[in-house]
């Protein structure tokens, strides 16, 4: 049912309540809780008492942020700024020279119509493109791409772009094995009913082109960072539980001071073995890989930790953190860089509403932070409203920092994670939780769903698993 869009685009309208909605259902609710004696005497036992109305409270806005591209600066209005990205020129485009293209028989005039887009939407980014080698098959057998593939790799190969006739999970990991774990080279796979409208033909291959650049090492956009020396960190976790196998946890750090570069890993947990020890070899050969590209070791460096509960948060601030920070010994006793790690939380029941002089209800604009009232009182917290959403009621994010020496104040924190939050390369807009975390997220999903091993390390300073 999920793989069917117009069955959940009808689910999705009666599922995603509005604002207004979601504020008189919860009235309505307290109302017949109220009304019912005996679950008056119930709360009354437990000494728990219902407001009738949601907490009144005022936010910060934090207003919009500036989208660098090519020699040109966007200023969007509801944090979506697809349109502007598909017709400037990127800020960092990798000539596309060397590349393949293998599909079937039947597919072949879609792929035609694919490759003309491709020269007609690049060079408005600004991207030379030469023509591919088309391998055509004569079955979609998965040993068929297999083989094909294979034969065509070679030292200079930047990309293999494959046109599968049906989406197949087992075609589908075959091919990311190969491409990701075996002969390292960036893969970009396309169902040929994604490509089969002639009228959506020119946004789909826009998007195919921007997240090409990606795999290959280019960058699309990017905002000011005024932090120098600053290194920011993602860590997310796949558990792979229902087949018994292994987690994945995945490691995605920062290596320029734009932030638009990112070196990946990710490190197996074995039964019986703690995470986090194969977290420190990430960290160490991150740092040293952010050395290597800016001469300097990093002055600061920000983790978020995306994939834990409230229950593990203690873990997270003592025996994680001791981990990370011993790893610094590996770069010489006077090296202690400032450190702070930050959970992010996006499965929460908080919402926050936005009322209008009319009292109706409606989502909050993108940047609105909380952060007193309905936060933790032993805890340094924030709620930050980063996603601009057409449909239902949002839900906010809610960070945590667990541990902090930065030096920095509240409002620092909160502007680089909701800056991080435009850096997303695979969406040209807000997203809910910040770059590395996405993209730690990407990776380890990749990892664990698909390729179940580790990706080669040449594609490690290559955005390869968007």
């Amino acid at each position: 049912m999920r793989a069917d869009f117009r069955v959940m685009k009808d689910l999705a309208t009666h599922t995603r309540i509005t604002p207004n909605q979601r504020h008189y259902g919860l009235k309505q609710f307290v109302e017949r809780l109220y009304s019912s004696p005996e679950i008056l005497e119930e709360l009354q036992k437990w000494n728990i008492i219902l407001d009738k109305n949601p907490i009144m409270l005022e936010g910060r806005c934090l207003g919009q942020e500036k989208i660098h591209v090519r020699g040109r600066t966007l200023l969007p209005q509801i944090a979506d700024w697809g349109r502007e990205v598909c017709r400037e020129k990127v800020i960092s485009a990798v000539d596309l020279t060397d590349w393949v293209v293998v599909f079937t028989r039947r597919d072949a005039q879609k792929t035609t119509d694919y490759i003309q887009m491709m020269f007609q939407v690049t060079r408005q980014m600004g991207i030379n493109i030469s023509d591919p080698v088309r391998l055509e098959l004569q079955d979609d057998r998965t040993e068929s791409y297999l083989r094909v593939i294979r034969d065509a790799i070679n030292p200079r190969l930047q990309l293999v772009v494959i046109i599968f006739p049906t989406s197949r999970d087992d075609r589908y990991n075959a091919v990311k094995k190969l491409c990701c774990h075996e002969s390292a080279v960036p893969s970009q796979v396309i169902i040929a009913k994604t490509i089969s409208q002639a009228n959506k033909l020119r946004s789909v291959v826009q998007k195919i082109a921007l997240q090409i650049n990606c795999k290959l090492g280019g960058e699309l956009w990017s905002l000011d960072i005024p932090p120098k020396n600053l290194m920011v960190v993602g860590i997310d976790v796949y558990h792979d539980s229902p087949r018994g196998k292994k987690s994945i946890g995945a490691f995605v750090a920062s290596t320029n001071r734009t932030l638009t570069r990112w070196y990946s890993r990710v490190c197996f947990q074995l039964p019986g073995q703690e995470l986090i020890d194969g977290l420190r070899v990430c960290f160490i050969a991150a740092i040293k890989k952010y050395s290597e590209v800016n001469h300097c070791l990093p002055e600061k460096i920000i983790i978020f930790r995306d994939g834990v509960g409230d229950g593990q948060l203690g873990m997270v601030a003592d025996y994680e953190q001791k981990q990370l920070s011993a790893s610094f010994a590996s770069f010489g006793a006077d090296y202690n860089p400032s450190l702070a790690i930050v959970v992010v939380q996006k499965r929460i029941n908080t919402r926050i509403l936005a009322a209008d002089h009319k009292g109706q209800m409606n989502n909050p604009a993108s940047g609105v932070i909380v952060d007193h009232s309905i936060t933790r009182r032993d805890c340094y917290d924030f709620f930050l409203v980063s996603q601009h959403v057409r449909q239902g009621t949002l839900t906010p994010t809610h960070y945590v920092v667990v541990h902090d020496t930065t030096g920095w104040i509240p409002d620092h924190m909160q502007r680089l994670a909701y800056k991080l939050t435009h850096l997303y390369y695979n969406w040209p807009g807000t997203v809910r939780v910040p770059a590395p975390c996405q993209y730690a997220h990407k990776l380890a999903y990749l990892v664990g769903q698909n390729i179940q091993r580790e990706p080669h390390l040449s594609l490690s300073d290559k955005l390869f698993f968007l």
